[in-house]
C-alpha cells in the first residue's frame, strides 16, 4: 500500500495523460509508474486517477473504460467492476447465481430488482465502471 501523499503527483499526471486519450501516452505513463515501490502502488495510482477523471472529465473516463485493455496488466478494470458489482449486490442481500450472474465474457446478467438497487448511490466513478465495463444502465 502506498501513502496517499506520496503518490498524489503520480495521480495528477495519470489524470492529465488519460484526458489526452492517446494510447502512446498511456503506455509511457505505465512505463514511468515503474518508479513506484511495487505493483500495488501502480494499481492504486491508476485506480485513483480513474475516479478523479470520472469527476472532472466523464467523456475522457468513458474513453478509458471503453479501452480498458490499455491499462492491462497493471490494472484489470473488468475485475474491478465485477468485484464492485458483486460486493454491492451481496451486501444488499442478492445471491450470486440466483439474482445475478457473470458470464465468461464478463457480462452481468441481473434481475430488474437487483439492477435497480445496484445503480443507486454510486459515485461518478462507480457508475461509469458499471455502465461501461459491465454494461449496466438505469
Amino acid at each position: 500500500m502506498c501513502l496517499p501523499n506520496t503518490h498524489e503527483p503520480h495521480v495528477e499526471l495519470a489524470v492529465d495523460v488519460f484526458k489526452a486519450q492517446a494510447l502512446p501516452l498511456v503506455n509511457s505513463l505505465k512505463d514511468f509508474l515503474t518508479v513506484l515501490p511495487n505493483a500495488k502502488c501502480v494499481e492504486e495510482v491508476l485506480t485513483e486517477a480513474i475516479y478523479q477523471l470520472a469527476e472532472t472529465s466523464p467523456d475522457s473516463c468513458r474513453w478509458l473504460l471503453r479501452n480498458s485493455c490499455y491499462l492491462e496488466p497493471e490494472l484489470d478494470l473488468v475485475e474491478v467492476a465485477i468485484k464492485l458489482a458483486s460486493t454491492k449486490l451481496q451486501n444488499q442481500g442478492f445471491v450470486l447465481g440466483q439474482d445475478f450472474n457473470f458470464e465468461a465474457d464478463s457480462r452481468l446478467h441481473i434481475s430488474e430488482n437487483a439492477k435497480a438497487r445496484l445503480m443507486i448511490g454510486n459515485s461518478a466513478g462507480d457508475r461509469l465502471l458499471l455502465e461501461e465495463i459491465l454494461q449496466v444502465r438505469d
